[in-house]
């Protein structure tokens, strides 16, 4: 299945590129509102990606910037890949809008690195598992039965992210207690280990355990790091993204220092970690000990 174009990144690159040439214009957004009767507010909300630049507007600016045709016709490419739909907003009722937006992200990413010190990770993840882990959250963040069931579905659409072409390159950090807290019934325990070990399969997918006998480092309980294609004539798409969540909130870092930081720690923590082979081991192990009866709870 071919990959879709992400609108969230399209936009985001188109308004970083409509930024970068007013400010190589040396004027101001209240400059170039004045000379085209806009408010400066129009200007400032394309500027920061809030809303989409439209075609007949992104024409105006780069005429009035004085750009080349060449260029003019990447970013009219731009604004209309911006104004596609992406699959996510028919969750709209059910995501927040910082998980609106990573998804969006994601859908644009390249590859993907994740650290994972409590749950598995999203892209990994059984239904059955999903609902478990919503089932536990839900004892402080309650969530109706019906809107589970919808963030479940996206948690799997999300996955085809792994099957499409190109797939998405990702690489998986996670605890080794993870293989063992439990979530639903040893059954459900013992498919998602199991799962694991398929989705590992992949040859862009990557599954390394950080075992419990190493120092772990002080960092998040979890984080995602986005890496974005490259485009000819527009290099990478975007820089790289740290999106850290948590049980109330969730935050995206785009500073190459803290992007890069966060890489760092990331490599470090690999090193520390189980090889490929020797953590899809253990999960099968794990996944062997697994006690398949139970019921759902």
């Amino acid at each position: 299945m071919a990959r879709d174009v992400s609108p969230t990144v399209s936009r985001r690159r188109l308004a970083a590129e409509l930024r970068r040439l007013r400010e190589d214009a040396h004027l101001t957004g209240g400059q170039v509102a004045k000379a085209l009767g806009w408010s400066t507010s129009k200007i400032s909300r394309i500027e920061n990606a809030q809303v989409g630049a439209q075609k007949d507007d992104v024409a105006t600016l780069v005429s009035h910037y004085g750009v080349s045709e060449e260029w003019r016709d990447l970013l009219l490419e731009l604004s209309r890949e911006s104004e596609e739909k992406g699959w996510w907003e028919d969750y709209a009722d059910v995501l927040s809008e910082s998980y609106s937006t990573y998804i969006g992200l994601e859908a644009g990413a390249s590859e993907l690195v994740t650290w994972q010190g409590l749950v598995v990770p999203g892209l990994l993840q059984t239904a059955a598992y999903a609902r478990a882990t919503m089932r536990t959250t839900s004892l402080f963040l309650p969530a109706l039965p019906g809107k589970a069931a919808r963030l479940v579905h996206v948690r799997m659409r999300r996955q085809r992210l792994l099957d499409e072409d190109p797939p998405l390159r990702f690489t998986a950090l996670i605890d080794e207690a993870i293989l063992r807290r439990r979530f639903g019934t040893a059954e459900t325990m013992q498919q998602q280990l199991r799962h694991i070990l398929k989705i590992a399969e992949f040859p862009h997918v990557v599954i390394r355990v950080l075992p419990l006998h190493v120092n772990h480092p002080s960092l998040p309980s979890s984080f995602v790091l986005l890496k974005f294609p490259e485009r000819e004539r527009l290099g990478r798409l975007h820089g790289d993204v740290l999106y850290l969540e948590n049980a109330l909130d969730a935050t995206f870092e785009e500073g190459e220092e803290t992007t890069y930081g966060f890489d760092m720690f990331f490599q470090q923590m690999v090193e520390e970690s189980l090889s490929p082979e020797e953590s899809l081991a253990l999960i099968a192990e794990e996944a062997r000990l697994a006690d398949p009866g139970g019921n759902d709870s």
